[in-house]
């Protein structure tokens, strides 16, 4: 069985993993997805010398920035499994001021497992539309659980979202996310099952280098993409887009890497 190969992250990416981490750096300058095109220029008027004052520089110069269009032309291979070991927990909602986001517990135990390795999840998000394509369709929405270890290797399991039935897990998020950006929800005692957000398939993925979709944009975050996705209803989309709307990034070259799928093709 080939073995996946998870990049080690740099020392910036490091430094975020605070609940809110994977997402914006706190001590960078405000940005949001209507500039997009300009984070890489963004100053954060330190008055250090470029590219010191620079710090999402890596938006605009890095080779392996996600997200990226998968394709379902490319050629299958046997990979290690995405085995999500998600436990029910009291998780803290969070309001982060780019997207409805939730934080793990700090005694939280849950992780996903790809071959021998094991990345605690540390919180999961939402954007809409997807920040992912496949064969250049865009989902409703996305859901990214970021899974982080100690050491700093980190990977993004990702759901791919469109309106169907509806999902009462998601109700639950939607139900007890705080409508202020900044704010967090941890006294709820409500619990949430996070497998209950991923497809029923996880033997068909996407997987390939990339980056934080977010300032810093730093890179060496691999990506698994279930090929299935979940549903929510209608109305939850709309909910969801009450929070957040057009919070995905814009497609990003490919460059020289290569996109791997596992399982049968769609």
């Amino acid at each position: 069985m080939k073995k996946i190969h998870i990049l080690i992250l740099p020392p910036l990416v490091c430094a975020l993993l605070a609940p809110a981490g994977l997402m914006a750096s706190s001590d960078g300058p405000s940005w949001d997805y209507s500039q997009q095109a300009t984070w890489a220029e963004l100053n954060d008027g330190s008055g250090e010398p470029p590219p010191l004052s620079y710090p999402y520089a890596t938006c605009g110069i890095g080779d392996n920035q996600a997200p990226v269009n998968l394709s379902a032309k490319t050629v299958t291979v046997r990979l290690n499994r995405v085995r999500p070991q998600y436990s029910v927990e009291k998780p803290v909602f969070y309001n982060s001021g780019h997207a409805v986001q939730v934080n793990a517990p700090d005694d939280y135990t849950g992780s996903v497992a790809i071959g021998q390795d094991s990345y605690p999840l540390i919180q999961f998000h939402f954007h809409t539309p997807s920040e992912h394509t496949v064969d250049g369709k865009v989902y409703d929405a996305e859901l990214h659980f970021v899974n982080i270890r100690a050491d700093g290797k980190a990977v993004v399991v990702t759901s791919l979202i469109k309106t169907g039935a509806h999902n009462a897990e998601f109700q639950k998020i939607l139900d007890h996310m705080p409508t202020t950006a900044g704010e967090k929800n941890s006294t709820s005692g409500v619990r949430v099952n996070p497998r209950k957000l991923l497809p029923d398939n996880l033997s068909r993925f996407y997987t390939y280098a990339g980056s934080l979709t977010t300032p810093p944009c730093s890179e060496g975050v691999n990506f698994f993409v279930f090929a299935q996705p979940i549903h929510i209803s209608s109305e939850q989309l709309t909910a969801l887009k009450g929070f957040y709307n057009n919070n995905n990034r814009a497609l990003q070259p490919l460059n020289s890497r290569t996109i791997t799928q596992a399982g049968h093709a769609p």
